[in-house]
């Protein structure tokens, strides 16, 4: 039987921020293959279904500038009219509180949804460390492991009376906290500017016909994400102390929705630390030239560093806008080649992941929208890869990620990709 550890995956950000929801998996509420922002794709239901065996639960606090700014008038306008108490919290909440809330709120649903599921049903996990990954995850328990996207959880910047370096003393002792609480992984960037690291514009690209000619177009219908205007050595950031702290407390790097010249700049600082290093959730630039997605360099380079690339379940980062025009919106085939060209890339299987975005602000594979249907995405790569490989890619090479990566460092290999499993089952 397969086995899936999803390396991205939001069901603490629907928990967390939709009154509908409550502290638990169970529920009711809409997961189907339509896009719907108060959908919950990661319910009891889906998961206990699935091939998941892990998933690193992704916590992000939505960026204050994306809310003020992100946002087109009108829809700001709308959200003032409709829910002005809930809008207002949003634009002025503390970020580092609200992280540890969301964190709070993951911890709290491992209890409920256990309490509510029968003796002999799959129960949750929370897991705190590699070790207790490999060595306590029970046959019938799916893990949890935290993970944070957006380093502006930390703070903003500096606050009023504050110097750069008074920040990032509070900066290191929250990155030590969030260590010591057991969260395995960060992605520095995401919408809006941070402290750190610059981000992409992660607006996603949709076809559209104009005159008569079908083109490629931002869908900023609604809102917009920002591309930062700084680089990696920006006097007034923090990108290499940042990095640095990071690799010697034992944090996973996800580089998804980082600008390429400091995603290389982290690659050169992995190798110096002898960490593997990950972009969790995105495509590839040749199937879909855009800065969020990787080159065929970046993966060479992944490889040679024993990381993995992690596919997402979009295939509006999968596929080229112009070919996805009037389409199905079926998307399995399309994560199929991208195994396909890595595999060809590479060599091997062994940079090849998966992280699904399931419960972000994707738009999911019409034949693959929840957990339960991943069997479809096993079965179909049947036909393309040994049972090996199969295992690699879906489950082995994350781990092997996270026994390097995340904690101490347990040894250093000639061989990158040798590592021991343990005895996590199905």
């Amino acid at each position: 039987m397969a086995r899936i550890l999803d390396l991205h995956v939001h069901p603490s950000l629907k928990m967390y921020y939709l009154p509908h929801l409550t502290h638990n998996f169970h529920s009711r509420t809409y997961s189907g293959a339509h896009w719907n922002p108060l959908s919950f794709r990661t319910r009891y239901r889906n998961l206990r279904d699935s091939p998941i065996k892990v998933m690193l639960c992704t916590h992000y606090i939505i960026e204050k500038g994306f809310v003020a700014e992100g946002f087109i008038p009108p829809v700001r306008g709308l959200f003032w009219g409709m829910a002005p108490w809930y809008y207002g919290k949003l634009r002025v909440a503390d970020p580092w509180k609200a992280v540890n809330e969301m964190m709070d709120t993951l911890e709290k649903s491992v209890d409920e949804t256990n309490r509510w599921t029968g003796e002999h049903g799959r129960h949750f996990r929370l897991v705190k460390s590699y070790d207790e990954l490999v060595n306590d995850l029970h046959e019938n328990e799916i893990g949890l492991v935290h993970s944070i996207e957006g380093a502006h959880c930390l703070g903003y910047g500096p606050e009023k009376g504050e110097t750069k370096a008074d920040y990032w003393a509070r900066a290191e002792k929250r990155l030590e906290e969030l260590a010591a609480r057991g969260v395995c992984l960060i992605t520095p960037c995401h919408f809006w500017d941070n402290m750190f690291l610059p981000q992409t514009d992660g607006t996603e690209i949709i076809p559209r016909k104009i005159d008569g000619k079908v083109i490629p177009t931002r869908d900023d219908m609604f809102f917009h994400m920002k591309r930062a205007e700084f680089s990696f050595d920006d006097p007034d950031k923090l990108a290499e102390p940042f990095v640095r702290k990071c690799l010697e407390l034992g944090f996973v790097l996800c580089l998804s929705h980082m600008q390429e010249e400091a995603r290389w700049r982290i690659y050169e600082l992995c190798e110096e630390y002898e960490r593997p290093v990950t972009l969790t959730h995105v495509g590839l630039k040749h199937f879909f030239d855009h800065e969020y997605n990787v080159s065929d360099d970046e993966i060479k380079k992944i490889h040679s560093l024993g990381g993995v690339v992690g596919l997402i379940f979009s295939r509006r980062w999968l596929t080229d806008p112009l070919k996805r025009y009037k389409d199905n919106g079926h998307g399995i085939q399309d994560l199929i080649d991208s195994m396909l060209y890595i595999r060809e890339l590479t060599g091997d299987t062994k940079a090849i992941g998966i992280g699904t975005d399931f419960d972000g602000l994707t738009d999911p594979f019409k034949d693959c929208p929840t957990p339960r249907q991943m069997h479809r995405v096993v079965d179909e790569m049947k036909h393309h890869f040994t049972a090996e490989e199969e295992d690699e890619i879906l489950f082995t090479n994350s781990l092997r990620l996270l026994e390097h990566g995340w904690g101490k460092r347990r040894r250093v290999h000639e061989d990158v990709f040798e590592f021991d499993a343990g005895h996590i089952g199905p």
